[in-house]
């Protein structure tokens, strides 16, 4: 890979990644508020969930980036970078995912933790294969 081609990788990945992670913010923070306005479990209770939420979709929408763009040449190999290492990247959080599994764990809800990993783990491959199979 030229300088010049680097360079404009780490910029689309960059952009992406940061539109990704605003993406992510932006539903968990307006879940939450949809759900408070609305009376409905909020606060940390729901944290985790509006975070499952997101990265599921960030995989559902890698598979159909993969399937569509995975092998591609020129401006589809900007366009992969932007979209699958970048915005879904910057939307997923398996980071955030573990500490909502602390924070679960913190209020002995042990069952629970584990069932969200796990429920966290399989639905996102799940999604990821339903998006490659849609796209293919």
């Amino acid at each position: 890979m030229s300088g010049g081609m680097l360079v404009l990788a780490l910029l689309v990945v960059g952009i992406g990644g940061g539109l990704g992670s605003i993406a992510r913010w932006g539903v968990q923070r307006g879940g939450a508020h949809l759900l408070a306005t609305r009376g409905l479990e909020h606060g940390e209770r729901a944290t985790p969930w509006l975070t499952f939420v997101v990265n599921v979709a960030a995989c559902f929408l890698l598979g159909l980036i993969v399937a569509r763009l995975g092998s591609a040449t020129g401006a589809g190999v900007v366009a992969y970078s932007l979209l699958g290492a970048g915005f879904c990247g910057g939307l997923s959080t398996l980071s955030t995912a573990a500490a909502d599994i602390v924070q679960i764990v913190r209020r002995g809800a042990y069952s629970i933790a584990l069932a969200y990993l796990m429920l966290t783990v399989g639905t996102g491959m799940g999604a990821l294969w339903v998006g490659l199979v849609l796209a293919s």
